[in-house]
């Protein structure tokens, strides 16, 4: 039996996987690996930096100056704690980055063997709209699941609003496996985003509210469900969320 269309064959696997054997890059403002929840949870951290109008991607020390970043690791890692997760800084001090860096870095997790990718920011940018289309194109192609959290204000943004892409609005619901599913509408799916504790820089936790944070529990759900069945494409996970979400 297709367990894509068995509800309680998908619930076993969303309540028992953990995450194992999947790797997620998170494109974000850095992780503060020094953090007791995160110590020794991050397989490796990189920076998309410019240097004489030329991005490069270089590993470095963990570091997160916003502390959106940790927030975003730290709920991911709740949820699915077996997973290899990458982060990918391409928002610096002072909460600063541009869509050249997102092009960057979301180009590098498609290319360096990612199954998933966690996206809590957009751009509203249309200079890089089309270079972003395209990666998100060859990222369902390639069966790499981009995760990426809508616009607070509603705005059209980038990439959450390409068809290729799960998108993901805030929400309440009771527990962190739960979340909503809209049909027929760009942004999809609906999650955990309203007062969500998670961990800050420093070692502490704060409580953050967002589709930012709501966008890593989604991340988090499909890492368990591809733990429990690995190699499964973009439009078959989706798929399963359907058959999963809350009705």
């Amino acid at each position: 039996m297709n367990p894509l269309l068995n509800r309680e064959l998908l619930q076993d696997a969303l309540e028992s996987g953990n995450g194992n054997g999947v790797r997620v890059a998170m494109l974000d403002t850095g992780v503060d690996e020094t953090h007791p929840e995160l110590a020794d949870s991050i397989s490796a951290s990189y920076e998309v930096s410019r240097s004489g109008g030329t991005l490069t991607c270089v590993e470095t020390n963990g570091t997160d100056e916003v502390g959106h970043g940790t927030a975003c690791a730290g709920i991911i890692k709740r949820i699915a704690p077996d997973v290899e997760l990458y982060s990918i800084k391409v928002i610096g001090d002072k909460a600063r980055g541009s869509s050249d860096e997102l092009v960057y870095g979301l180009r590098w997790a498609i290319e360096n063997g990612m199954h998933l990718v966690n996206a809590s920011l957009g751009t509203l940018d249309r200079r890089n709209r089309d270079k972003i289309a395209d990666l998100a194109d060859e990222a369902y192609y390639r069966g790499v699941i981009i995760v990426a959290a809508a616009n607070n204000r509603g705005h059209t943004a980038y990439p959450a609003n390409f068809s290729s892409v799960l998108a993901v609005d805030s929400g309440a619901f009771d527990e962190s496996l739960m979340f909503g599913y809209r049909l027929n509408t760009p942004i999809e799916l609906e999650a955990n985003g309203i007062y969500i504790n998670a961990p800050s820089p420093g070692g502490g936790t704060k409580y953050y509210t967002g589709t930012s944070f709501a966008c890593p529990h989604v991340t988090g759900i499909v890492a368990r469900i591809l733990s429990a069945y690995p190699g499964l494409q973009p439009f078959e996970v989706r798929a399963a969320l359907w058959n999963l979400a809350q009705q």
